[in-house]
């Protein structure tokens, strides 16, 4: 009876059913993908800017132009990645191996390593063009220009002096044979009246007086400007103004007889005497005063600048006459 039913078709796919759902369950169960939650893994991007360019080439026998000086480097990958790359800054950008290249123009490709696994780096820019030349060295004397212009009139600047007189220049051979002289200029500062020293950039110009773009050793230089002055000395010529009345002379004395003038060396050359002008219009007797030199226009100061002076006060004839008849009569 039972082995009837058993032949029966509608057992036979019953029986094929419930062995298909238990081999699915079984699948489902043993499936990796239930043992563990799914990981979905997110990409994000950063940008480090002024990232410096490294150059691979022999410095000693080549220059470059055209290079920038730093890039933009963008960075692509998991979130945990970037914040490694940019935690050890163990990336760089750098360029081919120069060398290989040679002198002339080329256009190169920016490189980066250091990047991890399954981080990418764009450069921007990522392509220039150089131009690679050999490299020159010349060893040049310093010229210094001194702007005067803060100085008194009294004072000049004389010869500089330059320590080290000579610099060494290289670069490429195309702009060391545009370079005309090589200079450090100096502005003295407002109202210096002893030697200016200090510390100047040195720079290498061309024929129009344009700097080159060129290494200069050192790049500063001490400069000791020594400031002189004009000087002058000059004899007082004392005279008086103004009168008490007809009935006084005056004669004045002073044991200053000379001073020195400080001031431009034309305005020097052109005094010959310096004027002491005495007020004697409420002097009656012989006394002394302290009288304040005036300086002639052009000149910076004077040395003393005050002097003492004696009024000597003589009553005339006629004064003397007068209060003699008075007295008799």
């Amino acid at each position: 009876m039972i082995s009837k039913w058993m032949t029966k078709k509608s057992f036979l796919v019953v029986i094929s059913f419930i062995l298909t759902m238990a081999l699915f369950v079984y699948a489902s169960e043993s499936s990796p993908s239930r043992q563990s939650a799914t990981v979905s893994i997110q990409t994000t991007s950063n940008t480090i800017g002024n990232v410096p360019v490294y150059v691979d080439m022999d410095s000693q026998l080549y220059t470059v132009t055209g290079l920038p000086e730093s890039v933009t480097l963008r960075i692509e990958g998991s979130s945990s990645s970037l914040l490694a790359v940019t935690g050890n800054a163990s990336y760089r950008v750098k360029t081919p191996n120069l060398n290989e290249l040679g002198t002339g123009k080329h256009m190169i490709t920016l490189q980066v390593t250091g990047l991890p696994s399954g981080v990418k780096g764009t450069v921007s820019p990522e392509t220039v063009e150089i131009i690679i030349e050999k490299k020159a060295t010349v060893e040049l004397p310093v010229s210094v220009n001194v702007n005067r212009s803060n100085l008194p009139g009294a004072y000049k600047n004389g010869q500089a002096l330059v320590s080290p007189a000579r610099v060494t220049i290289s670069g490429p051979e195309s702009l060391i044979n545009q370079v005309e002289n090589v200079s450090a200029t100096v502005t003295v500062p407002e109202n210096t009246k002893t030697d200016y020293i200090t510390s100047v950039v040195v720079q290498a110009m061309d024929a129009t007086g344009k700097p080159l773009a060129l290494k200069v050793e050192p790049e500063q230089v001490q400069v000791r400007v020594p400031i002189t002055t004009n000087s002058k000395k000059v004899p007082l010529v004392l005279t008086t103004t103004g009168s008490a009345g007809s009935q006084y002379t005056y004669q004045l004395k002073s044991d200053i007889k000379e001073v020195t003038i400080l001031g431009a060396q034309e305005v020097l050359d052109r005094l010959t005497a310096i004027p002491v002008v005495v007020d004697v219009s409420q002097i009656t007797k012989t006394t002394t005063q302290t009288v304040k030199l005036t300086l002639p226009t052009g000149v910076d100061s004077v040395t003393p600048e005050n002097i003492s002076v004696e009024v000597v006060v003589t009553p005339t004839t006629t004064q003397t006459t007068e209060t003699t008849q008075t007295t008799r009569q």
